[in-house]
């Protein structure tokens, strides 16, 4: 509740003159009014609401007033003066009482309050500080009927700059105000207990601060017209955890959410967001390992995605609401992968012609060696020549005596001995053993 311009405008300036027959004539007021004629009954009437007023501060009592310089009584169209008057205007202290109950004790300047005083309205509010030009201006408190209270700084009638305010049921706003509304930086601590500390726009949140809830939720980012925007991150009491952008309030656009930010192995998204849900692109990771990469809409997959089993399952292709539903290929652990039409995760056609493709990408490939026709006569060349050499060599008989061990009889060392029993006695002649031959069998 701000202090209205009802509750701050000035009392009415203009004069009443009492006639004869006590009829009453307003007129504008002037520089040198009239003096007022009344009977001593009806003064003596208007001196006793002076005598029996309880002011809050006791040098406004009405013998304590009658002792200042200047002081005298003047009448209004609906209210009454007592004090201080230079030149017919109200200049130092005085009381103003009203017909209505709205009291008015404190300085005056130039016909107006000015400087400290202590107003109370007709509804039981009051205002204690200072007054510039007739409004409150500079330190006070005001204090609703209801209980509601604000003390700070005021300007031109209006909160303004630092102040404290306080509501009746444990709310409460301590911070920056300007021309009536919280704006700033500033606390503000609702009925519920939940606690804002940030920027404010006129009554609004509106840039950064954090938020604390009283079920444990804590926000922490940028706010628009009193609701998160931009970039922020939210902590919920169960764990979960979002960092990314929000619009209205709701998650939006592009952020990374974790179910469990306190467990080792937990859910997790990495993608765009629309209206709170997951839409558009993005990447969801299972605790137990299993992940899908594609498209998602209104926090279902759907669309193109890929999804990958932690037993070595997957499925890549087209998605709706959830289920493998359109084109795909799926592959079951140890089995062949299967093309088709798939429904609700089940394969209603085959595509027989992917699955053709598939099995021929998956045969050898040779690779044949390729020689060209003067590679071909450098490999005849060279076996020609090792033949050659291998005619040249001397024979394997003349060979085996040069190496044979002195201890091994000679054929001709058996022919000239005697023929006895148990001697050794070749017929057949050992044939020359050829060189081992290499082929290149890199081809």
């Amino acid at each position: 509740m701000q202090y209205t311009e009802d509750n701050s405008k000035e009392f009415s300036d203009f004069s009443i003159l009492k006639t004869k027959n006590s009829e009453t004539q307003v007129v504008q007021p002037t520089e040198n009014p009239p003096p007022m004629k009344f009977t001593f009954q009806e003064a003596e009437e208007i001196i006793q609401k002076f005598r029996v007023y309880k002011p809050q501060n006791k040098q406004f009592k009405y013998e304590s007033l009658l002792k200042l310089q200047n002081c005298k009584l003047k009448i209004y169209k609906d209210s009454y003066y007592f004090g201080q008057l230079v030149n017919g205007k109200k200049n130092g202290f005085g009381v103003i009482l009203s017909n209505n109950g709205r009291t008015y004790e404190g300085q005056f300047e130039n016909d107006r309050k000015h400087g400290q005083g202590f107003e109370r309205f007709p509804d039981g509010a009051s205002y204690h500080g200072t007054y510039i030009n007739g409004k409150p201006d500079g330190v006070g408190k005001f204090l609703w009927a209801n209980g509601e209270l604000y003390d700070g700084s005021w300007q031109n009638g209006l909160k303004h700059g630092q102040g404290i305010w306080n509501g009746i049921k444990g709310d409460s706003y301590v911070g920056e105000w300007r021309m009536g509304n919280p704006q700033g930086f500033g606390v503000h601590v609702w009925v519920n207990g939940d606690r804002y500390e940030g920027e404010f726009h006129n009554s609004l949140k509106h840039g950064e601060g954090i938020e604390y809830l009283i079920n444990g939720d804590v926000y922490k980012g940028q706010y628009v017209n009193g609701k998160p925007e931009g970039v922020g991150e939210y902590q919920w009491s169960s764990g979960s955890y979002y960092n990314g952008t929000f619009s209205n309030g709701l998650r939006h656009g592009k952020g990374l959410w974790i179910k469990d930010r306190n467990a080792t192995l937990t859910d997790s998204y990495d993608g765009e967001f629309v209206n709170d849900k997951k839409c558009g692109y993005g990447v969801y990771k299972w605790a137990k390992g299993s992940k899908y990469e594609g498209n998602f809409y209104d926090d279902l997959r759907h669309g193109y995605g890929s999804m990958y089993w932690n037993d070595g399952s997957y499925y890549i292709g087209m998605w709706e609401q959830g289920y493998q539903w359109g084109e795909g290929e799926y592959c079951k652990k140890g089995e062949q992968p299967k093309f088709g039409t798939f429904e609700k995760n089940l394969l209603v056609r085959e595509d027989q012609e992917k699955l053709i493709q598939y099995h021929s990408k998956q045969q050898p490939q040779i690779r044949i060696r390729q020689y060209t026709s003067k590679q071909i006569n450098q490999v005849y060349i060279a076996s020609q020549r090792s033949v050659r050499s291998n005619s040249q060599r001397p024979s394997s008989q003349s060979q085996q005596r040069n190496v044979r061990p002195s201890s091994v009889k000679s054929v001709n060392q058996v022919k000239q001995g005697s023929m006895g029993n148990n001697q050794f006695f070749c017929k057949k002649k050992r044939q020359p053993s050829l060189p081992k031959q290499t082929f290149d069998f890199d081809f």
